[in-house]
């Protein structure tokens, strides 16, 4: 077992270069880049690691992307590394608990995405103390009203949700020179997911949209339960304009909630979600949904473990490290393929 090493960190980066992306209509951050895909990782194919994977759940297509990325890196180095998940469906209590079994059973590094930042720092804390480094991913714990923990992060690797938000609003307000309405599908518990939210609406006020928010519904980033939910919203608003959904998998179930309405809508409702999910990207194609704010979750993995062999090596990362997301419509579909992830 490697000697391990005091740090934290948090990861989500893309190699897709920044100016493809950064195009009118977005909120890029200047966090640094990196591209690591492209980095000879063989100098690290004598390491053997016990690496603990602890996303916001184990329910989401996307966090089992990222996976592939972790291992993804391991294959590229030769490294003998073995993966052990943690999966606490949302619940950061349930996930905490299952990183102090990793601790307890002697992992070498922690990636981690939080499902509630907040509700995180006992597990950062617990592993820092414990000399094992976090990284980070997705989820900045840099972030919140008190200005989060990432003294506790030795990297911090994220996809920049709040662009993912910003992009999609963006695209909202081009659509529409009169007054509009709007049903946000979301899950509130989720740090990503209120940076989307803030970067959508940030987005639709610096364009000067009339717009009113109709209703809130919280779908957990679940298909079946933001159907459930957005059901009955449409029958109480069946005038509504626009969707937005915090992730794909609730955007999808969104669309599943439209097309099997119960009443007649007055409307063909603009559906977005976050994500770049093959079946939504599918459903963009399809014409059932109208964007995505997309990522890189196979990118998110690969840099975190990349992230993991070099601090384990005694090398330098950068404390922050950010991945574009930018917006894939019918426009654009077809350059990224509905057969995969980007």
């Amino acid at each position: 077992m490697l000697k391990k090493v005091l740090a934290c960190t948090m990861i989500a980066a893309m190699v897709l270069p920044m100016a493809a992306f950064a195009e009118e209509g977005s909120a890029v951050s200047q966090n640094a880049r990196v591209d690591w895909r492209n980095e000879d990782l063989s100098k690290y194919a004598d390491m053997t690691i016990k690496v603990g994977y602890a996303p916001a759940t184990m329910n989401n297509p996307f966090w089992l992307a990222v996976e592939d990325g972790v291992k993804e890196a391991a294959e590229k180095a030769g490294a003998n590394v073995e993966v052990v998940e943690v999966s606490g469906d949302g619940d950061q209590a349930l996930i905490n608990e299952g990183i102090n079994n990793l601790i307890a059973d002697g992992i070498d590094v922690l990636l981690c995405a939080p499902a509630d930042v907040a509700a995180a720092e006992s597990a950062f804390k617990a592993a820092n103390e414990a000399g094992i480094p976090v990284v980070n991913f997705d989820t900045p714990v840099d972030e919140g009203e008190n200005g989060g923990y990432g003294d506790l992060a030795a990297t911090i690797i994220a996809s920049d949700n709040y662009n993912a938000g910003y992009v999609c609003g963006a695209d909202v307000a081009s659509k529409f020179d009169d007054h509009f309405k709007i049903i946000v599908a979301h899950s509130p518990r989720a740090t990503s997911c209120t940076r989307r939210y803030a970067g959508f609406f940030d987005a639709l006020d610096e364009a000067g949209a009339d717009y009113e928010i109709l209703q809130e519904v919280d779908g957990w980033g679940d298909q079946e339960k933001s159907m459930n939910a957005l059901a009955p919203a449409l029958v109480a608003d069946p005038d509504v304009d626009v969707v937005f959904a915090i992730n794909d998998p609730s955007a999808m179930g969104c669309v599943n909630a439209i097309e099997q309405a119960t009443v007649e809508l007055e409307k063909d409702i603009l559906v977005y979600g976050v994500d770049g999910n093959p079946d939504a990207k599918m459903m963009i194609k399809n014409g059932q949904m109208e964007g995505t704010g997309s990522q890189s979750p196979n990118t998110l993995g690969f840099d975190s473990m990349v992230a993991a062999f070099k601090l384990l090596s005694g090398e330098e990362v950068e404390h922050k490290i950010d991945v574009d997301t930018f917006l894939i419509t019918a426009e654009n579909v077809d350059e990224f393929g509905t057969d995969g992830w980007q």
